[in-house]
């Protein structure tokens, strides 16, 4: 345990061997809490808040649609949410719905591929 001084305007030295443990540097972020025995101060991060216009959430929604029909809400949503027209989405690929499985092709693909892995996990099994 060290001690250390308050300096003018509350300012306080951490000393180098805690600054160290915990790599804080000058202009680092603090969290100072309250507690019944003391202050407890605790490293902080402040994290960038990006605010999306409605072009860039459009665009998170037609890029993530799975099937034809998520494809479809999607347009939807951009249609009556957002006011905007679903085809003048930037850096959105116009033929996206046409590559997509449909909510039925989709399940059908999902259920081979946990099939296949269920087999495939018995047989390691069978094998260990």
């Amino acid at each position: 345990m060290e001690t250390t001084r308050i300096g003018k305007r509350g300012t306080l030295v951490i000393p180098a061997k805690l600054r160290q443990r915990f790599a804080l540097q000058e202009g680092d972020l603090l969290v100072t809490e309250e507690r019944e025995d003391g202050i407890l101060l605790r490293p902080a991060v402040a994290v960038p808040v990006e605010i999306y216009t409605p072009e860039r959430k459009a665009e998170f929604l037609l890029n993530n649609a799975v099937t034809k029909e998520d494809y479809d809400e999607a347009c939807r949503i951009i249609r009556e949410d957002f006011g905007l027209d679903p085809a003048n989405i930037p850096y959105t690929d116009p033929n996206m719905r046409a590559k997509l499985l449909s909510n039925a092709e989709f399940d059908r693909r999902m259920s081979r591929t946990t099939q296949r892995i269920e087999k495939e996990q018995g047989l390691r099994r069978k094998h260990a």
